[in-house]
């Protein structure tokens, strides 16, 4: 009767001492949020004093010349956009791409589900996976080939950049 009491508390003793760890991940948890959060913000700072530095480097006053990059990453975005979605400006779609890369994406998901995809080390599980990770991989291929030749694509990659030299021109050298 006296071994158990001990042997009982020593469990108690090690059962708390696990409920205050755990106590502590969530803790940790939020400090490493609040850490993420922090770098994001200083990553961000970075890019802009980076950004900054290249206009200066180009003698172009930053204050005029970062406003001419955000609306030509704008203009970029669209076109990039393009890509993804299969769908041109104005109706229509990429030539052998009507769903963009993003439809690759998702018809990959579908057929990993199909193949019972997590597969666990079963064989035909990971060979139809295998299967759908190189049929994805050719239809996202396709798009970016039917992208970068589509004549619409190509008129608005010439129009961001047109619109970007001419913002910038006029901007008056950094001080």
């Amino acid at each position: 009767m006296r071994s158990i009491a001990p042997t009982a508390l020593a469990a108690l003793v090690v059962l708390t001492g696990i409920v205050a760890l755990r106590g502590t991940a969530h803790a940790d948890a939020a400090c490493k949020q609040q850490a993420r959060e922090e770098f994001l913000a200083c990553k961000q700072d970075c890019k802009e004093d980076y950004r900054s530095a290249r206009l200066t480097c180009r003698n172009i006053d930053p204050a005029c010349g970062l406003p001419c990059m955000a609306n030509r990453q704008v203009c970029r975005d669209a076109y990039e956009d393009v890509r993804a979605t299969g769908q041109l400006p104005g109706g229509g779609t990429l030539d052998n791409c009507p769903s963009g890369t993003d439809g690759c994406r998702a018809a990959l998901e579908d057929a990993k589900t199909a193949c019972g995809a997590p597969c666990n080390g079963d064989p035909g599980c990971d060979a139809c996976v295998d299967d759908a990770q190189v049929t994805s991989f050719i239809c996202r291929d396709t798009c970016r080939e039917s992208w970068r030749a589509n004549p619409t694509v190509l008129a608005m990659k010439d129009a961001c950049k047109s619109d970007f030299q001419a913002c910038i021109e006029p901007c008056p050298p950094a001080n």
